[in-house]
């Protein structure tokens, strides 16, 4: 007997393993002690128990045999799979492709272990083929994303017109770092998708045998079924597409959402294809400098780091800097948060708790600069976030956290450390009451202090010659005047820009 297995992170509309004739029967897997692995967010919880439920529940309507190892049944995911294969007596089990390193091995041996035949389904969570993916890879050495996303654009034909970018420019960067205007914007707000009995009973269930796991399930907010994420997904393009781009680096501390289309939760485990995104998006008339900078994210900032988790298993393990802080109970618990952490800190902290989601800038250029100026260990940085985020897995995580986020690489996915002191945040989100505090805030301590710390390893980035060279002066200074009581403060406190690219 063939039967199918559907993982937790591949809930899509239209698996493949769903027109296979010669399926029998479809498995999933709750597993309780894998979802205890970390203190996952309550909220990543419930979006991948629901959803599961909720594909496992339009099998059945369709006449589909179900098999279902429950959170209750409380096995981890090796003995549930193996009890399935042997109390059903499957013969083969297909699978699509997991993202993550480990997952198709394990599968794989369990299988040889039992006699049972495999076939393993392409990953249809992106647009790259594995084998165009890998082959662009082994031949860049040094791959930069500007390039690999040209390269996307010329391959698939997306905002092309010919062989030339749509508008005459590849990239529209220049246009979309803007903060939000002083007089202020109206935000639209998020959608609210109607919760059905599935889902009210995953929130009760996950709130009961996950009571120390950081946020409220009672809270949860997100869409758990292909057709509600994409009436989720149209509601962006019509409401918030228009303004996305000029204000997609813009930070406001009672604006959790601001123009972002909040789909990666959706997107990374199937409930949205690249494909529909693309079209939904390319299909409006939307300012083309929106569009570029959104198609970006997903084409490419998202297709580059799975690509760079593929090709470079070693970004798992770096620490270029030699950083080994722990990172404290109350970034998980959410309690116990000391009062002298900076307020962007403590705002997007108490959000990623109420949330499990913070967007893109506020996670490198506040959290993520936050922790690699205050010196915490890469891989504790990146468990946290693995943790906390509804939308983070390996394959995302790993280079984006280690390489550009802490830059415990030394600069390969990201040509130079992303840190800033208080005027770059202030710029972008009005965090303190006056240029004058961010100037003097423990940020920008932090960041004289981390260059000057780091002023070694830091010194043949040219990309940081200036502010080295600020950094220099002010310690001068400072050695000139030994009585002040305070380090002069300089005149620029942000890294010289660079663009960033995330999803």
């Amino acid at each position: 007997m063939k039967a199918a297995l559907i993982l937790a992170t591949q809930q899509f509309a239209a698996h493949p393993a769903f027109s296979d004739a010669d399926v029998e029967e479809f498995f999933f897997i709750e597993s309780g002690p894998r979802f205890a692995k970390l203190p996952y967010h309550r909220h990543k919880i419930v979006l991948l128990v629901s959803a599961m439920r909720h594909t496992a529940a339009r099998l059945e309507a369709d006449g589909r045999t179900v098999r279902r190892v429950a959170l209750g049944d409380d096995l981890t995911f090796a003995d549930a799979l193996t009890g399935l294969l042997t109390a059903h007596g499957v013969d083969e089990l297909t699978w699509m492709s997991d993202p993550n390193r480990p997952v198709d091995d394990r599968i794989a041996r369990l299988c040889a272990e039992l006699g049972v035949e495999t076939d393993i389904l392409p990953d249809a969570l992106f647009l790259t083929p594995e084998v165009d993916l890998d082959a662009w890879f082994a031949e860049h050495p040094t791959p930069l994303m500007e390039d690999f996303s040209r390269w996307q654009r010329r391959r698939t034909g997306i905002l092309m017109d010919g062989g030339t970018p749509a508008g005459r420019r590849w990239n529209f960067d220049a246009d979309n770092r803007k903060p939000l205007p002083k007089r202020g914007l109206d935000v639209p707000a998020l959608p609210r998708p109607e919760r059905d009995e599935i889902t009210e009973a995953v929130i009760a269930e996950v709130d009961e045998r996950f009571p120390d796991h950081p946020g409220k399930a009672a809270d949860f907010w997100l869409p758990v079924t292909p057709a509600d994420a994409r009436a989720w997904l149209d509601v962006f393009v019509a409401e918030r597409l228009r303004d996305f781009g000029p204000y997609e680096d813009a930070m406001k501390a009672d604006e959790p959402f601001l123009f972002h289309a909040v789909i990666s939760p959706m997107l990374n485990i199937g409930l949205l294809t690249v494909d529909e995104v693309i079209a939904a998006v390319t299909r409006t008339d939307a300012p083309l400098a929106s569009v570029e900078g959104f198609v970006r994210q997903v084409i490419g900032w998202r297709e580059y780091m799975r690509g760079m988790y593929r090709a470079h298993p070693k970004l798992e393990h770096v620490n270029a800097l030699h950083l080994e802080k722990r990172v404290e109970d109350y970034w998980y618990s959410g309690e116990g948060i000391p009062d002298d952490l900076p307020i962007p800190v403590r705002t997007v902290l108490e959000r990623v708790h109420r949330w499990g989601y913070a967007h893109h800038i506020e996670r490198l250029m506040v959290l993520g600069n936050w922790f690699l100026l205050q010196g915490y260990a890469p891989r504790e940085v990146n468990r946290w976030f693995l943790a906390l985020f509804v939308d983070a897995y390996d394959w995302v995580m790993v280079p984006n956290v280690m390489g550009m986020s802490q830059y415990a690489d030394g600069g390969f996915v990201a040509t130079k450390p992303y840190v800033s002191g208080g005027a770059y945040l202030q710029k972008m989100g009005s965090w303190w009451p006056s240029a004058q505090d961010a100037k003097d805030s423990v940020f920008t301590e932090a960041y004289w202090a981390f260059l000057e710390r780091h002023e070694d390893t830091l010194a043949g980035n040219h990309r940081l010659s200036l502010p080295l060279a600020q950094m220099r002066t002010r310690r001068d200074a400072a050695s000139a005047e030994p009585n002040t009581g305070r380090t002069p403060s300089g005149r620029r406190t942000q890294p010289v820009e660079g663009r960033r690219g995330r999803t």
